[in-house]
């Protein structure tokens, strides 16, 4: 699909596409570690009854937060190698 081709994407696309896969990175890994062993810690400590209290529910949700900071961080790298090549072609121009 040519909508998925970034090397045709304008300058300015590429760039907010860069911050915006930046921006759901910082906001989907915000304090990610701190919950997930806090959540272990928590069905460590109450067993069964943190099961019970949705324990295997919150970590699933730490999961697919993981997976979708994933897919953001990768997504941000493909911006950046974009925007890199633009730069070396246009750093590389003749004078």
């Amino acid at each position: 699909m040519q909508v998925l081709n970034v090397t045709r994407w304008p300058l300015v696309f590429v760039i907010l596409g860069a911050a915006g896969a930046a921006i759901v990175l910082a906001f989907s890994s915000f304090n990610l570690f701190m919950f997930a062993m806090a959540n272990f810690a928590f069905i460590e400590r109450e067993g069964w009854e943190a099961i019970r209290h949705g324990a295997l529910w919150q970590l699933g949700e730490l999961g697919v937060s993981g997976a979708m900071a994933l897919a953001s961080w990768l997504c941000f790298k493909l911006f950046e190698g974009e925007l890199i090549g633009r730069y070396r072609k246009w750093a590389d121009r003749p004078r």
